[in-house]
């Protein structure tokens, strides 16, 4: 038996490799094995990790295809081992019970146990910027339905993510987690009913405004030109202008935000995101085509209908729109070419298929959570 999992773990680390994730389109290994096999999710990253630990520990390898030691001790061996520390760990294995083992590990290596706490832990999350204010560092815990509920979120919008149009294959899943907590954020900014508090403020320097320089400050942190256009295509963005001081000495009008009933006509017109092959209807923008703030009109010829990925791409990477909304459109990448889907889109059901294999994993995460919360 260990010999047939051994070659199984050998099959998984083979087939967890960048080229074969593309030829057979899968996020990563875990998620086909837990799609494709049916697996717990958590049983699939287990198997993974033991397959990636696996190829650096020889002797625990041998060990365990030679059944000298138990899958579950091979579980908390990869967990600890290291190429200096295997054979330590496999003659600490040989005189513990399996059930003892990892405490048995965690003391001879010094490392501090988790220990639980009677009362429930509270949920938290923290947001530095890093040194340069170019990225945010989010991470934090979410216990319990909470984290369930979280989690079911962000994977429901990231399933839903399209493919990158270069490469025609999917991202990785981590990429599009961060996209659809993006999409999260905006959805909520978009439906607050006090303006006052959904508004994003840009401030200029006078003097930079006066030499044509359009750079300028949200929060605090820098914005270029082209994220200011991305922004203020479809959102509530309200200008203020600085002295040198830093002090405001005057603020302009919001931005000309769409109306509803010119909204619904682009929403009947377009039926989603108008970037060939997506359709999306969901986290969708208003683009205008040639920007309102270089003199383009509010018409429903100079607005198109872009999801959240596509509206970031044509902003962000120098893509264009050629012709009229209300006929025919053509994308243009950043090298001037017309965009052409690299390979078919996925069956129609695909992304079904997803949704109800999380759904499933949602009813049996809610289980298993009802079960562990029960009183004996």
């Amino acid at each position: 038996m260990n010999r047939s999992v051994c070659r199984l773990l050998d099959l998984i680390s083979e087939l967890d490799t960048p080229e074969i994730q593309v030829e057979n389109s899968m996020t990563d290994m875990a998620s086909w094995l837990q799609f494709d096999l049916g697996l717990e999710a958590k049983t699939a990253r287990s198997w993974v990790r033991i397959s990636r630990s696996l190829a650096g520990l020889p002797l625990i390898r041998a060990a365990f295809r030679a059944g000298a030691v138990s899958f579950d001790e091979l579980r908390v061996l990869c967990r600890y081992g290291t190429p200096a520390n295997e054979a330590q760990l496999l003659g600490l294995s040989r005189e513990t019970p399996v059930d003892q083992l990892a405490g048995a590990i965690r003391d001879l290596l010094a490392i501090e146990a988790r220990r639980p706490t009677a009362e429930k832990p509270a949920s938290w999350l923290s947001m530095v910027w890093n040194e340069d204010d170019s990225f945010l560092r989010v991470w934090g815990e979410v216990h319990g339905v909470d984290g369930l509920m979280v989690e079911t979120a962000i994977r429901r919008l990231a399933s839903l993510a399209p493919v990158d149009p270069v490469g025609g294959v999917y991202r990785h899943p981590d990429v599009m987690n961060g996209e659809a907590l993006v999409q999260m954020a905006s959805e909520s900014a978009a439906g607050d009913a006090d303006h006052d508090r959904s508004t994003l403020v840009v401030h200029f320097n006078a003097s930079d405004l006066a030499s044509g320089r359009a750079a300028g400050l949200v929060g605090g942190q820098a914005i270029d030109h082209q994220e200011l256009l991305r922004l203020s295509c479809d959102s509530r963005l309200q200008l203020a202008i600085d002295d040198s001081s830093g002090f405001t000495v005057g603020v302009g009008r919001t931005s000309r935000k769409i109306p509803q009933w010119l909204r619904r006509l682009m929403d009947g017109r377009d039926g989603g995101c108008r970037f060939p092959s997506c359709g999306r209807t969901r986290w969708t923008h208003a683009h205008h085509i040639i920007h309102w703030a270089e003199e383009g009109p509010t018409n429903l010829d100079n607005l198109i209908t872009l999801c959240g990925f596509h509206h970031r791409l044509v902003h962000r990477r120098g893509w264009q729109i050629d012709g009229n909304p209300n006929g025919k459109v053509v994308f243009l990448d950043q090298w001037g070419y017309q965009y052409q889907p690299a390979r078919s889109v996925f069956k129609p059901d695909h992304a079904d298929q997803l949704l109800s294999h999380l759904d499933a994993y949602h009813s049996y995460r809610l289980g298993r959570l009802a079960t562990a919360n029960s009183p004996p």
